[in-house]
């Protein structure tokens, strides 16, 4: 029986959603995003909501807060009764005074999009304190220590560095884990997470779900969870809705519910998870298990050319400056990546896995002439490539593409979905008379539909905006592929679909691929070779069945055994 088990649950009914409908307005029609969903909140519950990207999961955590105000594009109705403090309120009645004196001190919220909901211009620590000011929690005296407290029971163990640091300086993983010590900072009775760990590497996700465990249990803290990943909400929770299209198709009782669903729905989602038995057929998706269209066929087999290198990477070092940049002062600096060789063949997929802050991240901008490496070599087909020659020459930037970890961050909030998707094919002229039509097949690809096309970023879900970042990618029909942990944002079975459809094109482009990611069951499913690194070093590389299988270091073992137990 795990912690949250053991609790007493349901005692006082802090929350009661009734009736909650939300919709917007687009130029063509009126998409409701939730439809008169009723959830109650007990102290002492933790409860998942789980479902497919656009499902409803985001909108309904958001509302709780009244974060979705009424205008000419959106409506919300329905009520939501907060019974925390001294009398009943309706969140969705209050004005900015009352919404205030509740937001991050009574209920708080930990947004999906890390680098998004941090202020640009301002250090970690300062935003943290912000909280304990407006809240009035502690003397000005008592904040670093506070916070330094914070940062470290979120795994952060460098809190000098973290609190000095801008948002754009750290990982997406440590600035998850920022994101969590400010919510955490308020001392609220209601946290609402929503996809708190889709940044996360799986020994810190491990290690947050255990302190999400823990806190909950410490200060009798109610939970929304809202995530995609199944076997994590089995983990933390005690309870689950289910959500598609806006309906909440089930509510119940865990894990009874995922023992025996009684939603087809909810049965397609437990079928669409990740397992060791699906690594050499094609993934199932949810819509092909509900309509019964699903068979089982083995993977297309991609032509992986040992003998040809597309790139090379030798002893590629890089380090960033940490202090301003000043007349007297000595410069410091932070290696991220240090002599890090490899060689990437035609037709191979390379997963690199380890730690946040590892160096994943920054070798993945390195190749493709994001960030100026140190010290080393890079060779495309031999030919020398760094920051400045790629930037330079655009036929060779072209074939080296990169989909990047934050898809809010990557796409221009004021350009329409298929005007970022024209951009680069025009840009290239790549399909002359035929752009339009290749917009709406990448649209398609990746599992959304032509009324996308004139939608704008903020209008969509992380995950249908992540999956646009892939259809931008692919538009420009790469040699290389890097995926920086694109598939993070994904549920289970657009996820599936993302890969069978990277399997197919380096089947049928005879693509080459780099696959960054945190998820070792998705690198070990899609990857040929594995690397493993740590603080910046490779750790051990291999096979991906010799990597997961039979790990040879300490640290592997340890990524390992931190992969969530399938339910």
């Amino acid at each position: 029986m795990s912690v949250i088990e053991q609790r007493k649950v349901n005692g006082k009914k802090l929350l009661e959603i009734n009736n909650l409908s939300v919709s917007f307005r687009s130029p063509e029609q009126i998409v409701e995003a939730v439809k008169s969903a009723h959830i109650e909140l007990y102290e002492g519950d933790c409860i998942g909501v789980v479902g497919e990207s656009g499902s409803g999961k985001s909108v309904t955590s958001l509302s709780i807060l009244n974060l979705i105000k009424p205008n000419p594009k959106s409506l919300t109705t329905g009520s939501i009764h907060w019974n925390g403090g001294e009398s009943s309120l309706d969140l969705l009645r209050l004005n900015e005074k009352e919404l205030a004196a509740i937001r991050g001190n009574q209920i708080a919220l930990i947004f999906q999009e890390a680098m998004s909901s941090l202020n640009p211009v301002k250090r970690c620590g300062n935003q943290i304190a912000e909280v304990l000011k407006i809240h009035n929690i502690a003397t000005p005296a008592q904040y670093k220590d506070l916070i330094f407290d914070l940062l470290r029971s979120v795994e952060l163990n460098e809190p000098e560095r973290v609190c000095q640091s801008y948002p754009h300086e750290l990982s997406g993983g440590q600035l998850q884990r920022v994101n969590i010590a400010m919510a955490l900072a308020g001392n609220p009775k209601v946290l609402i997470c929503d996809e708190p760990t889709t940044a996360l590497d799986v020994t810190v996700q491990k290690k947050v779900i255990e302190l999400l465990k823990s806190i909950v249990v410490e200060r009798n803290l109610a939970l929304i969870f809202v995530c995609h990943d199944l076997d994590l909400v089995a983990q933390l929770c005690n309870k689950v809705v289910v959500m598609y299209r806006g309906d909440i198709l089930e509510q119940g009782v865990l894990p009874d519910c995922f023992d025996r669903p009684k939603s087809p729905y909810t049965k397609a989602l437990l079928a669409c998870r990740p397992k060791p038995s699906y690594n050499d057929i094609v993934l199932p998706t949810v819509g092909e298990i509900m309509s019964g269209a699903y068979s089982k066929t083995h993977r297309p087999q991609g032509a992986l050319d040992k003998d040809e290198i597309v790139l090379s990477v030798k002893q590629l070092s890089v380090k960033y400056r940490t202090n301003p940049l000043t007349l007297f002062e000595r410069k410091k600096y932070f290696t991220a990546v240090i002599n890090v060789s490899f060689d990437l063949h035609r037709g191979e997929v390379l997963g690199i896995v380890g730690e946040s802050g590892s160096g994943k991240s920054t070798i993945a901008k390195c190749i493709s002439g994001v960030v100026e490496a140190s010290k080393g070599e890079m060779e495309y087909q031999g030919v020398k490539i760094s920051k400045r020659i790629l930037s330079k020459n655009k036929e060779l930037r072209r074939k080296i593409q990169i989909i990047f970890q934050d898809p809010y961050g990557s796409l221009n909030p004021r350009m329409t979905i298929g005007k970022a998707l024209l951009e680069p094919i025009s840009f290239h002229k790549l399909r002359p008379g035929g752009a339009g039509k290749r917009v709406n097949q990448l649209l398609d690809e990746v599992g959304l539909d032509s009324s996308y096309y004139a939608r704008y970023p903020h209008e969509l879900s992380g995950g249908q905006r992540q999956r646009v970042c892939i259809a931008r990618a692919l538009a420009l029909e790469p040699e290389i592929l890097i995926c920086d942990e694109s598939l993070s944002a994904l549920d289970v079975s657009i996820q599936a679909q993302i890969l069978n459809l990277l399997d197919e094109l380096k089947g049928r482009l005879n693509l080459s691929l780099i696959f960054i990611s945190h998820d070792l069951s998705v690198v070990h499913y899609i990857s040929d070779n594995i690397i493993v690194m740590k603080d910046g070093i490779i750790i051990e590389t291999g096979s991906a069945d010799d990597i997961i299988d039979d790990p040879q270091s300490n640290y592997t073992r340890q990524l390992v055994d931190s992969i969530p137990a399938l339910i």
